[in-house]
C-alpha cells in the first residue's frame, strides 16, 4: 500500500512513526479523547529513546529522527520529538500486542488514533495507518463514524464503544516502526 507523505503544520516536519499513519490517505479522529485513561496500558514500559523509521513504497524503512517517549503518572505517555515538542498520548490493548495509540493534538482537545503492534520485548513497536478509505463504509457508519473529506476522515464522536470499532478495523501494511535505543 503507498501513499503520498504529506506534512502536516499540526504534527511539525517530523513523520514521527506514531502520527505518520495519521498523515495518510485516511484516518480516524475525534473531536475529544474517546479513550478513558483510566484503561490506558503500559504498552512501552517506562518509555525511552526511540530511533523512527518511514516505510517507503518498496518495503525498506529509512530513519527519520530521534524521538523520546516519556511515562506519564496519569498512564499515558509523552511523546517528545527532536524539537522537544509534546504529544500527549495513551495505548489501548485490542490483541496480542496490538495496541490502539490515541495521540492528542496540539488544540489540546481533539484526538488522532493509529494502530500499533509492539514486539515482545518492547524493543520495536511498528505502526499501521486506521485508513477510513480502506474500511467496510456501511459497517463503520452503522457504529456511529461520521465520514468526511471525500470519504477521507472518520469521525467516532457518536460510536458507542470506540475501542471496539477500532478494535475490529483493518489494518493493511505498516507505515512505520520505533526502535529503543
Amino acid at each position: 500500500m503507498t501513499y503520498p507523505r504529506p506534512r502536516s503544520p499540526r504534527w511539525g516536519r517530523a513523520a514521527w512513526a506514531l502520527t505518520f499513519a495519521l498523515l495518510l490517505a485516511g484516518c480516524f479522529t475525534s473531536s475529544q479523547p474517546k479513550l478513558p485513561l483510566a484503561q490506558a496500558v503500559p504498552a512501552l514500559g517506562d518509555g525511552g529513546r526511540y530511533g523512527a523509521y518511514e516505510r517507503s513504497s518498496d518495503g525498506a524503512y529509512k530513519r527519520d529522527e530521534t524521538i523520546t517517549m516519556r511515562k506519564r503518572a496519569d498512564g499515558g505517555y509523552d511523546y517528545i520529538d527532536s524539537k522537544n515538542k509534546v504529544t500527549p498520548l495513551s495505548f489501548y490493548r485490542i490483541g496480542p500486542n496490538l495496541y490502539v495509540a490515541q495521540a492528542i493534538r496540539e488544540d489540546g482537545h481533539s484526538a488522532d488514533y493509529v494502530a500499533v503492534r509492539v514486539n515482545d520485548d518492547g524493543k520495536e513497536a511498528l505502526t499501521y495507518p486506521l485508513d477510513c478509505t480502506k474500511q467496510d463504509t456501511a459497517k463503520v457508519k452503522s457504529l456511529g463514524v461520521e465520514i468526511t473529506d471525500q470519504g477521507r476522515v472518520c469521525n467516532i464522536d457518536k460510536v458507542a464503544d470506540p475501542l471496539a470499532l477500532l478494535a475490529g478495523l483493518k489494518l493493511g501494511e505498516p507505515s512505520g516502526k520505533m526502535v529503543r535505543e
